[in-house]
């Protein structure tokens, strides 16, 4: 059975900021050509590095070697891999004639610099008229913002998110590991393929502005929308949600972490139970209130049996000396929204991604086997495999522009700004 994308071609031209886009749609199943500079993508010089790989520098060195980084061997996968010096004619006629063979081309640089080049949507698409251009940068090509300097945390800052995380007395805090170029990429593999439903209905070339700043601005879900929904802004809570004129705490210390519950409704009335059966209240407690619209009588102000004060120590004291794992699979056996805050062991560990067969066996370039995340869905007729893993440096110059667009091994290796090209 064929994978969803397997008649298509991408050509991906994005360094860091883009990867995760081509590798989207590499898993499933188009062709991805990872189309580097001579000296390799920046994401071969990100960390974290392994400590030595076949071919690179000594473990150690300052200048890791372009097979060392773990961060391009995790978002490249499923892509061929050749490099072409774009600065050099060369180079720039070997890419047009990919883009004739090609449906789709992502990009990651700054704006207007592909058009410097004399390779931008106008020219591409005289090249191919069916093609889709899928562009990514910070702001977007055009606008007040479009030329910033810009980073993750800018991006989470202006994007919004960073508005609603954190404590509301200190100042706002981002997610610890990047995530804004992940987000952007994501949204750039679906427009590409929204765009090629158009080209599909018009037969004409499309062109996909993705925004870094927007993509951050979907990640705030309801939070776009509160103001025109309750006409404010949701404001930064840390631990805890505002309801009505009541504070409840969300995130309770457990034995081993941390867990997010929502002590209202059927969970109330679940916890009030488990209190009284381990003896942390009384068991009068249980018929005291009609605990599933305890919050609603508290929201109206009608006298309740406890206060909020004393129904949310009772849940903390409940909590507090159960491991993540107890309270999950309890909650999961009860019907109860409980939710372990996870780290990467939990993670790795988690039964539920274990079961579904998500994590993959690899081979790092270095000889080592490890776990790393699999596909993002099993699709039952059209499935999604890895096909290959992350390609190293110019792996497939020869077979991609020797074989697929018949060059010379000399204009191969002029193509590639190189006096031999890679075999």
């Amino acid at each position: 059975r064929a994978a969803m994308l397997s008649p298509y071609t991408v050509l991906d031209l994005t360094d860091d900021r883009g990867e995760l886009a081509g590798m989207l749609l590499g898993d499933l199943g188009a062709d991805v050509i990872k189309i580097e500079p001579p000296q390799g993508s920046t994401s071969r010089r990100m960390p974290p590095f392994l400590d030595n790989a076949p071919g690179d520098n000594a473990p150690g060195d300052d200048a890791p070697g372009p097979e060392r980084s773990l961060r391009f061997f995790a978002f490249n996968r499923n892509k061929r891999g050749i490099t072409l010096d774009l600065d050099c004619e060369p180079g720039r006629q070997a890419l047009i004639s990919l883009v004739e063979k090609a449906d789709f081309v992502i990009e990651s640089a700054p704006p207007r610099e592909m058009s410097r080049l004399g390779l931008g949507f106008e020219t591409l698409r005289q090249a191919n008229s069916r093609i889709v251009y899928v562009a990514i940068t910070p702001f977007g090509q055009e606008g007040p913002h479009a030329d910033f300097a810009v980073s993750d945390l800018t991006l989470a800052a202006l994007g919004g998110p960073m508005s609603l995380q954190g404590h509301p007395d200190r100042p706002p805090v981002r997610l610890t590991v990047p995530q804004a170029w992940l987000h952007a990429s994501s949204e750039a593999a679906v427009g590409a393929l929204t765009a090629h439903a158009r080209m599909l209905t018009t037969g004409e070339a499309q062109f996909v502005d993705v925004s870094a700043q927007s993509a951050m601005t979907w990640t705030m879900l309801q939070g776009m929308v509160a103001s025109s929904v309750q006409g404010h802004d949701f404001n930064r809570a840390g631990p805890n949600i505002q309801l009505g004129p009541i504070t409840v705490r969300l995130v309770y210390q457990c034995a081993d972490g941390y867990m997010v519950l929502f002590p209202i409704g059927a969970t109330l009335a679940k916890l009030v139970q488990w209190c009284a059966q381990e003896g942390l209240v009384p068991e009068d407690w249980v018929g005291e209130e009609d605990w599933p619209l305890y919050h609603f009588k508290v929201l109206q102000g009608q006298p309740v049996a406890h206060s909020v004060d004393e129904v949310l120590d009772a849940t903390s004291r409940y909590v507090r000396h159960k491991t993540k794992a107890q309270l999950l699979e309890q909650s999961l056996r009860e019907g109860v929204s409980m939710a372990p805050v996870s780290n990467m062991e939990d993670l790795v560990r988690f039964r539920h991604l274990e079961e579904r067969g998500y994590w993959l066996p690899a081979p790092l370039p270095d000889g080592q086997e490890v776990l790393v995340p699999g596909l993002f869905a099993h699709l039952t007729e059209t499935p999604m495999r890895v096909r290959r893993w992350a390609p190293r440096l110019g792996e497939h110059n020869r077979e991609v522009l020797g074989d697929m667009l018949g060059l010379s091994p000399a204009e191969t290796a002029a193509a590639c700004g190189s006096e031999r090209a890679s075999e």
